[in-house]
């Protein structure tokens, strides 16, 4: 018995819904997804540029090394041509001759090249690990500073909920004549300028999940979410022993720790170039009478060019290298002592913030909610008792967010041992 054609047509629609829910909801999980902070971290090392090209780079130098150390090739010489008698036109016979020369790569050259190259490759690798360490440093920065702007939101929507009740019981008073217009107009003024805070903050919690989308790179959707970390201010180590780590840890000092010794080895390998460089040489002559061996030790003397620039320029920057090793140990120095302060700073905010101010102004906001109820106190007073929880408030989270910069700044100016594990599961 064959289908009607209305029951056909149901099945078609139903299929095709079926369709487009499957679709929408791949659609959804592939836009709608979560992010933990290593995660974005692991995205951010495998997308930016700046990382990719530093591992470029420590490729290049790593193939230059491979260059140092190969040895000179062999230069073969073939010749062929006809002999003929000086006292007429006839031809005797034909002559051949090769000859084989093959330099000699001297101990008191080659080192040097070499040392020189490996020198050359821990700058590249230092370079592309303080590439690395900053870019989780900026994903630290603008992962906390979306959760702060997360947290000022939620907050605002808060005191916005709060504000229209208030309102709202305004208006009822007034209506009913309990209250004057003065306190009505009080709270519309409250109300709306909550409703611009909050607007104002759902605008920068958009701002920076469009900061972190760029410094993570384009691989992530636009609409995706993160997962809140916690803030973890247990630092136990003292401005002296961070001093120490960096002289140890520091991979900005590492590089310039290596452009040192490749300007140091730079240098020995031109003053080594005055020395004579040596080739042996084997060659044969065939005629049609005789046959010639000849073995022989090629000299190359530099007489003339004594290499004077060259190892003026090598010393030259010999001694730019260390100048900048010592500028940037106090620069660091400097840097570090700055984040630590700022980092002690933050923390005593924090503490401050967290156990009193916010509390006795919590306290403060309750008993003027209290009064206000009964009647014991205006609805100014209460206002302002609301206000100043809320400045409280956002000054707590204001300087947690002050407390991660600073921890962030410290972590990337010693190369944080946590970081370093990251990047090496992931090399």
């Amino acid at each position: 018995m064959p289908y009607p054609e209305s029951f056909i047509l149901v099945l078609y629609r139903l299929f095709f819904i079926s369709i487009c829910t499957c679709w929408f909801a791949s659609v959804s999980a592939k836009t709608n997804q979560i992010y933990s902070l290593d995660e974005l971290i692991l995205v951010a090392l495998k997308s930016s540029p700046q990382v990719l090209s530093a591992r470029d780079q420590y490729d290049s130098i790593k193939g230059q090394t491979i260059i140092a150390r190969a040895f000179p090739n062999p230069e073969f010489e073939i010749n062929s041509g006809q002999q003929r008698s000086n006292s007429g036109s006839q031809a005797i016979g034909n002559v051949s001759s090769w000859a084989v020369t093959q330099p000699l790569d001297m101990p008191y050259s080659r080192s040097p090249r070499i040392q020189a190259a490996e020198a050359n490759l821990r700058v590249a690798k230092a370079t592309q690990t303080a590439f690395e360490i900053e870019m989780i440093a900026k994903v630290y920065q603008r992962f906390y500073e979306l959760m702060r702007r997360e947290a000022e939101a939620i907050a605002s929507e808060e005191d916005l909920s709060l504000a229209r009740q208030i309102r709202d019981r305004m208006q009822i008073r007034y209506d009913t004549g309990e209250t004057a217009r003065f306190e009505l107009l009080r709270s519309q003024t409250e109300f709306l300028n909550a409703q611009v805070i909050s607007e104002s903050n759902k605008l920068r919690v958009e701002q920076a999940r469009g900061q972190l989308r760029q410094v993570v790179g384009h691989a992530i959707p636009v609409d995706y979410r993160v997962i809140p970390e916690n803030i973890n201010d247990d630092f136990s180590l003292s401005l002296p022993a961070l001093l120490n780590e960096i002289q140890t840890q520091s991979p900005e000092l590492q590089k310039v720790k290596a452009e040192i010794e490749a300007a140091e080895f730079k240098l020995s390998q031109e003053k080594n170039s005055r020395l004579p460089k040596f080739s042996f040489k084997a060659q044969q002559l065939n005629d049609p009478s005789f046959t010639d061996r000849l073995y022989g030790l090629v000299v190359q003397i530099p007489i003339w060019d004594r290499k004077e620039g060259n190892i003026a320029e090598a010393l030259a920057n010999t001694s730019k290298a260390k100048n900048q090793y010592e500028a940037q140990i106090q620069s660091l120095e400097q840097q570090i002592e700055t984040a630590y302060k700022l980092y002690q700073i933050a923390r005593y905010q924090v503490k401050i913030l967290d156990q009193e101010v916010l509390e006795l102004a919590s306290s403060s906001r309750r008993i003027a909610e209290v009064s206000y109820r009964y009647g014991e106190r205006g609805m100014l007073e209460y206002l302002d008792a609301q206000r100043t929880f809320r400045a409280a408030r956002n000054d707590l989270i204001k300087a947690r967010f002050d407390l991660v910069l600073a921890m962030t700044e410290i972590h990337r100016l010693r190369a944080s041992p946590d970081w370093i594990i990251k990047l090496d599961s992931l090399r």
